[in-house]
């Protein structure tokens, strides 16, 4: 591998091998790689640069290198947005309902299925140069409470409320999601109160 492929990978700090191929950087380059210390095997078909700097959230561009599609949602989600107390072991994925679900040996991911196609409160971020996709703080919070079976009503609440606490809810965009996704009848209650007591 040269040094001109290996800068271009290190803009991305973690790859697969399916990344490094569309630099023309074979997999016995990359093994090379390996053996002189530059790269490191993190598991099957991924890689990173010895000596990269690691953020808190790490785990997501981990699982989003290898989950190009899926969507980090529910308790990560609201970890991203510093919404819970709460600190998930597992990754949230959230992914179309016929997509492969992908092989990921680490970190341990939870795949929640959706019907619904649309990517509306879906954001694209950054974390440790790896594109993520999030869903945003409204869009989570109405995740919270139309898969509450999965989480607990209680954590629906609790980020229903600390986000209000903390003016981080733009009410506009979370009624329309919230009619989107069909969860008025749910919700109602529980926004009423909060903006009651509020």
């Amino acid at each position: 591998m040269n040094p001109s492929q290996l800068d271009k990978l290190k803009k991305l700090s973690i790859f697969t091998t399916s990344d490094a191929a569309k630099f023309n950087v074979t997999r016995a380059a990359l093994s090379r790689a390996v053996e002189k210390g530059d790269i490191e095997k993190l598991q099957r078909g991924l890689y990173g640069y010895v000596g990269r700097e690691e953020s808190e959230m790490h785990s997501f561009a981990e699982v989003s290198v290898r989950a190009k599609k899926g969507v980090i949602c529910l308790l990560s989600a609201l970890s991203y947005h510093n919404l819970t107390t709460q600190a998930p072991f597992q990754i949230w994925l959230s992914i179309k309902k016929n997509d492969r679900a992908p092989n990921i040996e680490y970190p341990s991911i939870k795949i929640v299925r959706t019907r619904d196609v649309t990517d509306l409160g879906v954001i694209s971020t950054q974390v440790d140069g790896i594109p993520v996709l999030v869903t945003d703080v409204e869009r989570t919070i109405v995740d919270c409470f139309k898969f509450r079976n999965k989480i607990g009503i209680d954590v629906a609440i609790e980020a229903l409320t600390e986000a209000k606490r903390a003016n981080r809810l733009e009410q506009g965009k979370l009624w329309e999601y919230v009619k989107h996704y069909r969860m008025t009848n749910v919700m109602m209650p529980y926004m009423e109160i909060i903006n009651y007591n509020g």
